[in-house]
């Protein structure tokens, strides 16, 4: 008995520290994407990252920035999916600070509330800090 307990505890344990404090929603409409005028490559903590060219769509925002997706698969080199992932670029609030994100938040938006634990939150995407910004601009302004 106190082992089934134990075990039922950490698995409650496991689950809520599975949820992320900075939860995330769809954007507003008409919030205006960014856009990428050439493919740009980028480097991070574990790699390089090849951003397509073109309109990034905003897929969701959270209470400290905003997840563009890519117009295409973004290039991370990696083993899995043939090294092509679904995300984009995620603009901090207030910052100038760029990340790459790779994840599925428009989807897991959409399915959370049929699941379970959907109702708990959704899982953020994960999120990788680029050590210099790619050049973007807004849709429908200049470049900065």
């Amino acid at each position: 008995m106190i082992r089934l307990s134990f075990a039922a505890s950490f698995a409650l344990v496991l689950l809520a520290s599975c949820r992320s404090n900075n939860q995330i929603a769809l954007p507003a409409a008409g919030t205006p994407g960014i856009v990428l005028k050439t493919e740009q490559v980028a480097e991070h903590k574990y790699g390089k990252v090849t951003f397509p060219a073109g309109l990034y769509q905003p897929e969701a925002v959270s209470e400290i920035g905003t997840y563009y997706a890519a117009p295409g698969k973004v290039s991370t080199g990696g083993v899995m999916r043939g090294g092509k992932e679904h995300g984009g670029l995620f603009i901090a609030r207030g910052s100038e600070q760029q990340f790459l994100w790779i994840g599925q938040p428009a989807y897991q938006l959409m399915e959370a509330p049929k699941t379970v634990l959907g109702q708990w939150g959704v899982e953020t995407p994960l999120l990788y800090s680029l050590r210099s910004p790619v050049s973007i601009t807004k849709a429908g302004t200049s470049s900065r």
